[in-house]
């Protein structure tokens, strides 16, 4: 509940401090004399925007700061964590609003600068108010969902939607992670399965590489001793003339002289022994000839095969082994390809039955909705015609939340889903017969507002609302005995947390555990706002001047009917 409200240099107000108790407070005060800065201030702690000329003249800075006790309300404590807002063991908030005169206004939440964003979420959630100026809370887009969900008991379902949701999104985010990892590896595959074919087909050994070279060496020099071989051949034996022709020939020359030189003879037996020689040479190289075999074939085969290594080792920057072991990683990431398109179909799978079990759970929800909704309007029929509301008729709106790019299709409708469901839900009202039904915040008055508000909230019997509810103008339009069912629903309402109500009917004020009362007064030239808790007299002659120059009772007097009224409301709250 909000413990205390001090504001400062706004509009009337100097400097004013307000403490407010549980149960049902009552705000009066002459008309003009400031009653509705007290929702205005309350106002600017939800987020609301400032009037122009709200800084106090003369001032260039003005404030609004609310104390509240959060107590041991677990949904509230839960939802500031949710939003960041550190509480500590003392369960205290404190929501600050400053305003300058020029530049930008300032927030601070437990005395850290925060942003109006912030505050336009933490506000709500301890604060409501329904006044002329501040019509919050019937607008919010989720009030009517979240009002009629309390009353059909769907929390089950509405955790089953938001357990579905959860798993849809994160199969969706795995998903399309998996989906991107996959269409990376396919602009890869194409490049990868081709490497590995190469490298396959060219069935790499380590140590082939050192045998193709000796052999290509070995064919190599072959080659040139057969070519050496069979020239030297050809020059002994096969040319014209040859070397043993020309021996021939000499060792005829001389054969013929020897006998007559001691030299020749010894030329002659030179030239014999050449002619052998060269003989044998030619007899020896034609073993060789006949003993070394050469297929040219073969080692050009040999040369483009390790023409081969050479050219997988320059392209892919590597060794032989390395080669290899890319070979091998190629092939692993080929078969987790293999695999993980395998795995995708499952995920793809598992994702449509997430959709499914999203969509199933969101129409179960629907189905409970349009089934107890009748019901819900009907109860609520019965509350809020007697405030004021005669002809009032009400029922619920309940569409799919339609959207081309949502994740379900229910019910023939593509719709998005949230934690909250599939549906739109409108609270529709019909105030006056022959006339359409509408949005509640768009075709009431602000006073009726204010009154289905609280027949709302009494219907919910307290769940779902702010610690502090603020009712400005609900009886505007009322007179003293039609006002009476609008105090003691406020009165039901107040048992069941905080409640503050601005009026000027003497039958609503007298209603209030507390009274406070708004004046005017002027010091040293200027006026101020004063805010004071009446008890006892005091608060006898304020429902009294309420009461103007009416009279009631058994023709009592204006005091007299104001302390009936007072004694009515003290028995009423079971004080008498």
């Amino acid at each position: 509940m909000l413990q205390e409200l001090r504001i400062g240099n706004l509009a009337l107000v100097e400097e004013t401090s307000l403490t407010l108790g549980p149960g049902l407070t009552m705000l009066t005060g002459e008309t003009g004399a400031g009653k509705s800065l007290i929702a205005g201030s309350l106002g600017l702690l939800a987020g609301g925007k400032p009037a122009a000329d709200l800084i106090r003249t003369g001032e260039e800075l003005g404030y609004v700061e609310g104390l509240f006790d959060l107590g041991e309300d677990p949904s509230t404590l839960a939802a500031l964590r949710e939003l960041g807002i550190r509480v500590a063991d003392d369960r205290l908030l404190v929501l600050r609003r400053e305003l300058r005169r020029e530049g930008r206004s300032r927030v601070l939440i437990n005395g850290l600068v925060s942003s109006l964003a912030l505050l336009e979420e933490v506000g709500p959630l301890v604060l409501s108010i329904q006044s002329q100026d501040q019509q919050r809370v019937l607008a919010r887009p989720h009030f009517a969902g979240d009002f009629l969900d309390g009353l059909i008991e769907a929390g089950s379902l509405l955790d089953a939607v938001a357990r579905a949701r959860g798993g849809f999104r994160a199969l969706e985010e795995e998903l399309a992670a998996r989906r991107g990892e996959a269409d990376l590896a396919r602009e890869q595959l194409e490049m990868w399965e081709y490497q590995a074919r190469e490298l396959r087909e060219a069935g790499l050994d380590p140590d082939e590489e050192g045998e193709l070279t000796e052999r290509i060496h070995f064919g190599r020099n072959a080659r040139k001793l057969l070519d050496a071989a069979a020239g030297a051949g050809r020059l002994l034996a096969d040319s014209e003339p040859s070397v043993s022709q020309l021996l021939g020939e000499a060792l005829g020359l001389v054969q013929g002289v020897a006998g007559q030189s001691q030299k020749l003879a010894r030329v002659l037996e030179l030239l014999r022994d050449a002619e052998a020689a060269v003989g044998e040479a030619g007899s020896e190289l034609e073993h060789y000839l006949d003993a070394v075999e050469i297929d040219p074939r073969r080692l050009d085969e040999l040369e483009e095969r390790k023409a081969l290594y050479e050219d997988l080792q320059r392209k892919y920057r590597r060794d032989v082994p390395g080669l290899i072991v890319l070979l091998e990683s190629l092939e692993a990431r080929l078969a987790r390809q293999k695999s993980a398109d395998s795995d995708l179909e499952e995920l793809a799978a598992r994702f449509e039955s997430g959709r499914q079990a999203l969509a199933d759970s969101a129409k179960s929800l629907r189905d409970l909705r349009r089934r107890k909704a009748r019901a819900v309007a009907a109860r609520a029929v019965e509350i809020l015609r007697p405030l004021a509301l005669p002809h009032l008729e009400l029922e619920f709106e309940i569409a799919p939340d339609r959207d081309p790019g949502g994740p379900v299709v229910i019910s023939g409708h593509r719709c998005r889903v949230t934690d909250r469901g599939a549906d739109v839900v409108k609270l529709l009202v019909r105030t006056n017969p022959g006339e359409g039904f509408g949005e509640v915040h768009r075709i009431a008055s602000g006073g009726e507002r204010s009154r289905i508000y609280l027949g709302l909230s009494v219907l919910e019997g307290g769940r779902g609302v702010p610690p502090l509810r603020l009712f400005d103008e609900i009886d505007a339009g009322l007179g003293l005995e039609g006002a009476m069912p609008v105090a003691r629903l406020l009165e039901s309402l107040a048992r069941a947390g905080q409640v503050v109500c601005i009026t000027h009917l003497p039958t609503v004020a007298a209603r209030g555990a507390r009274h406070l009362t708004v004046t005017k007064e002027v010091k040293d030239g200027r006026t101020t706002l004063r805010i004071r808790q009446v008890e006892g007299e005091e608060r006898l002659m304020e429902i009294a001047r309420l009461l103007g120059g009416k009279e009631g009772g058994e023709g009592s007097s204006r005091l007299a009917y104001a302390r009936e009224l007072l004694a009515a409301g003290l028995e009423n709250r079971g004080e008498g």
